[in-house]
């Protein structure tokens, strides 16, 4: 059979409610502080009102581009954008063994990936019960109780992890996963 061509995916991640409130708290944590500050008996310069507004907003917008991103897959990988215009460097394809999709259920993502956004950490291991294959692949699971990961978690439920050949796996929930993870799977044929 012959190999396909490599493919341009664009896919994109969105905030779910966890991302949402957190990007709330912080905006809203941020106007009591200064509210505060501004309101004591001697208030404070406004340098220093001013300097507390935009740390908090930069928290805010923070937390906003580590869930709102955009992301290609093509020859050469996944390369996420913070934000949509932020590039990220890219997850290199020669890294990725297989992919899987993958459900985390609402109760347990906390305790399985540890947290939301942007990051590198440790998640749990799969059980089998909770992969699907893609396309002609075969679902991989691992002895291990925990793996390093590149994550990219906005959200419970149906997620695409890249098992990796190296000491890293990748995890994202993006808004399609299932066109996500058959671009994913049409890059690594591509590849081989």
């Amino acid at each position: 059979m012959p190999r396909p061509d490599a493919p341009f995916y664009v896919g994109t991640t969105r905030p779910g409610s966890v991302g949402w409130t957190r990007i709330a708290v912080t905006l809203l944590a941020g106007v009591v502080l200064v509210v505060v500050m501004a309101t004591r008996p001697q208030p404070l310069a406004p340098v220093l009102l001013v300097s507390a507004a935009i740390v908090f907003a930069g928290l805010a917008l923070w937390t906003w581009m580590c869930q709102w991103t955009r992301f290609i897959v093509d020859e050469h990988g996944v390369a996420v954008s913070l934000g949509g215009f932020w590039p990220r460097p890219p997850w290199p394809l020669q890294d990725f063994r297989t992919v899987q999709l993958r459900e985390i259920p609402p109760s347990t993502i906390g305790v399985t990936v540890g947290g939301y956004g942007w990051r590198r950490g440790r998640v749990m291991a799969a059980r089998p019960a909770d992969l699907r294959p893609v396309g002609r692949g075969k679902i991989f699971t691992t002895v291990d109780v925990q793996r390093r990961s590149r994550i990219l978690v906005t959200r419970a439920g149906t997620m695409v992890e890249i098992v990796g050949r190296g000491e890293s796996d990748y995890l994202f929930s993006p808004t399609d996963p299932i066109a996500t993870a058959e671009a994913v799977e049409q890059a690594i044929r591509a590849r081989r």
